[in-house]
This record gives C-alpha cells, sequence and structure tokens, in this order.
C-alpha cells in the first residue's frame, strides 16, 4: 500500500511537469517582449479560410482549449501572440509559414505535445520518432500545416490511408493468407499503437500483442512450447501475411527444424530426433505437425502430441 501512495504521488507530482514541459514550445523560438495575445477573433479577421477550416474541427476555437499551465489558445498556440502581427496590419512578428517550415520533425510534434501531453509521455518510443514524420502528416484533417499524406475521409478504411506510407505491407496483406486488414476487418492500430512503440526487446512486448486477439494459445499449459513460452510469435509466424497457411514464415518440416535440430538428425536410415527415429515418418513426407499437433503446449503430452 506504501508504495502504491509513493506512485500515485510520483505520477502527480510528474504529469504537471510534463505538461509544464509541453508549454515550453514557444521556448524554442525569439518572441519579442511586447508580443502579447490577441486572440483568435483578431485571427480570423484576415484568416477567414483557416478559421473555416478549423470552425468544426476539435481544435475549433469555440471549444475553448487552452495550453496546459498557460492561457495561450487556438492560433497562437503555434504561431505565437499574434498582437504585434494584427498591430502591424499583417506585417508584424508571428510564427507563420518561413518559420514554422523550419522545424524539424522533432520541433513539429514539440508543437503538438504541449497541448497532448499523453502522447508526448511515448512517442519517443513509437516507430515514428526519428523517421521525420511529426503528428499533422498523420493528422492532415485536424492542422493546416503542410504534410503529403490524404485524409483519413479520403480511404474506405483506416488502414488505407496507414499504408499510403507504409506500402511495403500491401504486398503481405495481398498473400493468400493474411490478416484482413485491406477488406477492413482488421485496422493497423489493433496491432500498432502509432503513438507508442512495442517494446521489442521483452517477450510480452511483442506476444502479448499477438495473444490480445489469440487467447487460446496464450496457455498456461503443463507443457509448454518455447514458441510461446520463451520466444516470440514471430519466430514462427508473419503477422501481416503469408503464402503458407497459419502465415507460417515456412512451410513442411523446415520451420520446425530450425530449432528441433540433432547432430544425430543424418541423411540415411537413422533421422534421431529425442531418442526417436522418424525415418520411416518423415520418408512418408509426414509434416512434424502431423503427430505435434499441440503446438503452441499441451495439458497431457510433453512432445505435444494430442494423445
Amino acid at each position: 500500500m506504501r508504495g502504491l501512495i509513493c506512485l500515485v504521488g510520483c505520477l502527480a507530482v510528474l504529469l504537471p511537469l510534463r505538461a509544464a514541459r509541453g508549454g515550453d514550445y514557444l521556448g524554442r523560438f525569439e518572441v519579442p517582449a511586447g508580443a502579447i495575445n490577441a486572440g483568435p477573433d483578431a485571427c480570423a479577421t484576415c484568416h477567414e479560410d483557416i478559421a473555416a477550416f478549423y470552425e468544426h474541427s476539435p481544435h475549433a476555437p469555440a471549444r475553448g482549449l487552452a495550453v496546459p499551465g498557460t492561457g495561450t489558445t487556438a492560433c497562437e498556440a503555434c504561431h505565437g501572440p499574434g498582437s504585434l502581427h494584427v498591430d502591424g496590419g499583417g506585417d508584424g512578428w508571428i510564427l507563420g509559414v518561413e518559420a514554422l517550415g523550419r522545424l524539424d520533425a522533432a520541433d513539429r510534434a514539440a508543437m503538438c505535445t504541449q497541448c497532448h501531453v499523453d502522447k508526448d509521455l511515448h512517442f519517443a518510443t513509437s516507430a515514428h520518432a526519428g523517421t521525420e514524420v511529426s503528428c499533422a502528416d498523420c493528422h492532415v484533417d485536424q492542422a493546416h500545416f503542410a504534410a503529403g499524406a490524404r485524409p483519413p475521409r479520403d480511404f474506405r478504411n483506416r488502414a488505407e490511408f496507414c499504408l499510403q506510407c507504409h506500402t511495403e505491407e500491401v504486398a503481405d496483406f495481398r498473400q493468400p493468407h493474411r490478416h484482413p486488414v485491406l477488406e477492413g476487418d482488421l485496422s493497423c492500430s489493433a496491432c500498432h499503437d502509432p503513438h507508442r512503440g512495442i517494446d521489442q526487446a521483452s517477450w510480452d512486448g511483442v506476444n502479448s500483442t499477438c495473444l490480445g486477439c489469440h487467447a487460446e494459445i496464450a496457455g498456461p499449459f503443463v507443457f509448454e512450447h518455447n514458441g510461446v513460452d520463451g520466444e516470440a510469435c514471430l519466430s514462427c509466424h508473419r503477422p501481416h501475411g503469408s503464402p503458407h497457411d497459419k502465415l507460417l514464415t515456412q512451410d513442411g518440416n523446415g520451420l520446425c527444424l530450425q530449432c528441433h535440430f540433432e547432430m544425430t538428425f543424418a541423411a540415411g536410415d537413422d533421422l534421431q530426433l529425442g531418442g526417436v527415429n522418424h525415418a520411416g515418418l518423415l520418408a512418408g513426407e509426414a509434416r512434424c505437425y502431423d503427430c505435434h499437433r499441440e503446438i503452441h503446449g499441451s495439458n497431457v503430452s510433453p512432445t505435444l502430441r494430442d494423445q
């Protein structure tokens, strides 16, 4: 209980700190001392097209959203305090296209995470971090920042939106055996959180993603198979699609023999595996899982047979 109280207390301190850190976005620029917030109505007077864009968006000025810990709302959260720009008839200081165009991906992400602090907590571990992909590259329908991607509304399903950049996965999703992503029955985000990465270093990080749906093979079993207990599902399966049944990385016994190979297993009449001569079985082109059917684990057989 004492540890839980400590954890809650630490989080209570941490989250405001993260919010304060997010609020330093404008600290990347030399904001003139006399610049103060003018409010979104002053911006809309000249920028009618952009005001119309935001009117029915999640960032609509009418929602009164502000950068945490500040009174800065709407346009000025990204473009900085606009009083000098307004007073100068559009010629005064503002963070316009030129200034924002010089931002790298990390700084563009900081623009968004000054408010979306929860995403800032994990984005550094995501597959998009460090790739010159920023928030606006995907959320093109919520920000008027220049981006090369087309918005989600242009596609039949969300997966097709992701695949406009992740083109290498398209071929896998057209394999004979695949997850039904192109059909719209499964989304990319069912397995991939775009804002945080999968912990590739731990068993739980990779396998728990698969076992979230395939719970029937999670066990626990009396007799575990290392393919589930100690390694990753990806050792045997291609997650997006495969020419082989069950999304296997390869078909036939070669898949099993990658791990289950012994020096006594040699060409000829003596194909010893686990103290058993398999020559007669394999000569008839039998597959390992014709006998060892409980591939992921068994409650009755240490050899993973079903009887």
